[in-house]
């Protein structure tokens, strides 16, 4: 399982210094060097990081999923910090069977 950072609703994040602290908005994070990126959360919902800081936190807990798509002109990476550029990227090919894939959508989601 490994470490992580998780937000305000428990949502986990990796794609920053995994210390196993509770990010909060205004709070700095790695920039990717980047002025503006989304991650994507696996529970549901975004996180916004603008130079660094988080300035905003949407946790849905899987009321509503995001995807690239939502956020024309702005990167967005995966939860692990995995750069993704539209919704299929985040369908897993074997949606969830067995144990396999870790996907944020089954095909029939969208």
């Amino acid at each position: 399982m490994g470490t992580y950072n998780t937000l305000p609703r428990n949502s986990q994040i990796k794609c920053w210094d995994c210390d196993m602290t509770t990010k909060q908005v205004g709070d700095i994070v790695p920039d990717f060097g980047l002025p503006k990126y989304i991650v994507l959360l696996r529970e549901g919902g975004y996180v916004i990081v603008e130079n660094g800081i988080i300035t905003k936190i949407i946790e849905n807990c899987g009321k509503k999923f995001y995807a690239p798509e939502d956020f024309s002109g702005v990167p967005c990476f995966d939860k692990w910090g995995c750069e993704v550029g539209s919704h299929s990227d985040l369908v897993g090919e074997f949606q969830g069977m067995v144990g396999m894939d870790d996907p944020y959508y089954f095909r029939s989601n969208k």
